[in-house]
């Protein structure tokens, strides 16, 4: 029971490293983007949505709470990547698609609780997450992130290096399924505050 349990966690916890950052909107570079990222219906100008490929071949860290993990991973146009159980090696064109860019993250394990006091803490974030992106023409983002029990993943866009400079929102992020190393694959929808 220990051992699925610590797969779940593993699983789960990944699922946190699936967020990514959008672009500053009103800024050149991101229509730059939009032949490489295909922006969400609604609103736009403020929306910005990327699949993401955890590559679980580049984990490493612990099971245990307040262990600390670390995971590279790989940025596609959205609705690239499929849905369910895939069988794709993320450092490839997936149908003819090339990663547009890739990210790191470093975590670290919220949960398990001790058994004793973990329904107290049902609603807890299962992991949390400082992801770095840096989009394959050398722009650099940051997002600070968790994952909720619901398997909703929610990030802060924190900053940015460049062009992407005083980038803030939001983004959440949808599993669609799993690749060939195991990890998950997503859809992250980011909501940004236009420049002030």
């Amino acid at each position: 029971m220990k051992h699925i349990t610590k797969i779940t966690l593993f699983t789960v916890g990944l699922a946190v490293l699936v967020s990514l950052v959008g672009a500053v909107p009103g800024l050149r570079p991101l229509a730059e983007l939009q032949t490489s990222a295909r922006a969400a219906t609604d609103d736009a100008d403020n929306v910005l949505t990327f699949d993401a490929a955890a590559d679980c071949r580049t984990f490493a860290g612990g099971f245990n709470r307040g262990d600390a993990v670390i995971i590279n991973g790989k940025i596609f146009p959205a609705g690239t990547l499929p849905s369910g159980i895939a069988t794709f090696d993320p450092t490839q064109p997936v149908n003819g698609v090339a990663p547009i860019g890739e990210w790191v993250n470093r975590g670290q394990n919220g949960l398990p609780f001790p058994l004793a006091i973990a329904p107290s803490y049902s609603s807890a974030p299962a992991s949390f997450g400082t992801e770095y992106f840096i989009l394959n023409d050398g722009r650099a983002l940051t997002t600070e992130g968790y994952l909720l029990p619901s398997g909703l993943v929610l990030s802060s866009v924190t900053g940015g290096i460049g062009t992407f400079r005083g980038a803030t929102g939001y983004s959440q992020g949808t599993i669609l399924g799993t690749n060939a190393t195991g990890c998950p694959n997503a859809r992250v929808k980011f909501h940004l505050q236009p420049n002030l």
